[in-house]
């Protein structure tokens, strides 16, 4: 089985506490619908919403 198939891509950035989320910094768009992410506008790369981040996760996953 080939190794590199599966692999995990680097290191994702960290979502700001859903709390923190009214009063929190501005969040960065989402790359594919433009709702708000769960992530600060200073992130690099790019930033998914949830939803589109899960829908992301199952075009991606490896099946078995």
């Amino acid at each position: 089985m080939n190794e590199s198939y599966c692999e995990t891509p680097g290191a994702r950035p960290v979502p700001v506490a859903s709390e923190a989320a009214e009063s929190g910094p501005p969040y960065a768009e989402c790359v594919l619908c433009r709702e708000p992410t769960e992530y600060p506008e200073s992130v690099k790369g790019i930033t998914l919403c949830p939803v589109c981040e899960w829908q992301e996760a199952q075009r991606t996953a490896c099946s078995g």
